[in-house]
């Protein structure tokens, strides 16, 4: 099924505004080596192309030697698939300590929506140097190929209902060698499926009143600890099974995790996992004593956190936002089918294919994706009903933006906000400044 997609939510405000200023300063490549300065910029600040907007690059090269400069730039445009779809070369001159500059128009007639790498090669003289960017056309307009089991609600209907005929037993321990003058910081433990002991850190400033409440997911086997330097929020992190102090019967390393029992849906690690996160919620909206405002909770984390944060977000709707930074596991199939065509394979399709390789777990490729469809984040989206902010980043080879932006174009909320980062495999500062400013916002 493809679902209607909503239409964007255009950022704003003077806040914002000053921020786009500072990605326009720091929104393209801007050095020199030997001699030559580059200053590269997309045409949109954010290098995601829109309707009628041109697509493409503006050059300025500097010459900062006192000799004459002759060269080239050979420019190549490739597609997720691999493939390419635009190719041109151009030769440049620069006289001594002048410049040279050039708008590269890059759409054709083999654009599509979609995310594409642009490499420029530019050689002269003696010197050759590769640049490499990343640019969005029409993400909201990608298509995905989603597949969303006829019985996918039941499948989690059931796991909650095994949930919920578990005692959590939540406990509560105030740590005095984690808290400080200004937060105290309380040691959460909890039961979750299989009788699982679950823990996580909550911190709470001291001062008078309730406080709005972040609920944190882990990355993938990311340790969680706890946060005592907030003291406008209160900010409660999970280790769910496997990780950091939620090791007790969960303890795989980077490789076998996330493939624990992957043959059988019913026993996978992932099931368990989710539900963990899902009780986390559920034990905040048990202790508003500990002047948390209920009102103003909002749940988020990025990788395998991102994924956890709108699983939790589609199950329950109770926060008032989501935040999903760089999620992972997105669109399994074309994950997989990207793993043939990029330099980089994307995560984890090299963890699956060994597993479906190994004829003791009898699983082939197809009938891994069936299984992986009662887990893919794509499919929790369409349920999720909470404002949320989705980031990603353009040159991502983890899970790269035509995959990830499924998971944005499947939430069928109006009050949704992207934000793509220019940077490789991280968020840069605008967006951790936006990210604020939006928590502010809407709390």
């Amino acid at each position: 099924m493809n679902a209607k997609v909503p239409s964007y939510s255009i950022l704003s405000g003077r806040i914002l505004q000053c921020l786009i200023l500072l990605a326009c300063v720091f929104g393209g490549i801007a050095h020199a080596q030997k001699g030559i300065g580059f200053d590269i910029k997309p045409f949109r600040k954010e290098a995601i192309f829109r309707d009628d907007d041109k697509i493409g690059y503006n050059l300025r090269f500097r010459n900062n030697t006192k000799e004459k400069i002759r060269g080239t730039i050979k420019a190549k445009v490739v597609n997720y698939k691999g493939e390419e779809v635009f190719n041109q070369e151009m030769g440049f001159t620069m006289d001594a300590k002048k410049g040279y500059m050039k708008d590269l128009y890059l759409e054709n007639d083999k654009t599509k929506p979609g995310f594409y790498q642009l490499q420029l090669m530019v050689s002269a003289n003696n010197y050759v140097d590769t640049l490499n960017f990343g640019y969005g056309v029409d993400p909201e307009k990608v298509y995905s190929n989603v597949n969303r089991p006829a019985d996918f609600d039941q499948f989690w209907d059931d796991a909650r209902r095994e949930l919920v005929n578990i005692d959590p037993k939540f406990r509560v321990t105030r740590r005095g060698d984690q808290s400080t003058r200004d937060v105290d910081v309380f040691l959460v433990e909890f039961q979750s499926l299989e009788y699982q002991t679950i823990r996580g850190w909550l911190s709470v400033p001291k001062r008078k009143g309730k406080f709005a409440v972040i609920y944190e997911l882990p990355g993938y086997l990311q340790e969680m600890r706890p946060d005592s330097l907030r003291t406008d929020m209160a900010v409660f992190r999970v280790n769910v099974r496997g990780h950091g102090n939620s090791k007790d019967n969960t303890n795989a390393d980077f490789n076998t995790f996330n493939i624990i029992n992957l043959n059988d849906r019913n026993k996978y690690i992932y099931r368990a996992v989710y539900m963990d996160a899902l009780r986390g919620l559920d034990f905040l909206y048990r202790h508003d004593y500990l002047k948390l405002d209920l009102k103003k909770v909002i749940v988020k984390g990025e990788g395998q956190g991102a994924v956890l944060a709108a699983v939790v977000a589609s199950l329950d709707n109770r926060p008032q936002g989501c935040i999903i930074e760089r999620p992972v596991y997105t669109d399994m199939r074309t994950l997989f089918f990207m793993a043939g065509s990029q330099k980089v394979m994307p995560w984890p399709v090299a963890n699956f294919q060994a597993y479906i390789k190994n004829p003791r777990n009898r699983l082939n490729q197809d009938a891994l994706f069936k299984n992986w469809d009662f887990f893919d984040p794509v499919n929790f989206a369409p349920n999720i009903r909470c404002r949320v902010l989705f980031g990603h980043n353009q040159k991502n080879t983890i899970c790269p933006p035509q995959a990830a932006i499924a998971l944005y174009n499947q939430i069928r909320i109006d009050n949704r906000n992207i934000y793509m980062s220019l940077d490789d495999n991280g968020m840069d500062h605008v967006y951790y400044s936006y990210e604020s400013f939006w928590m502010k916002k809407i709390l």
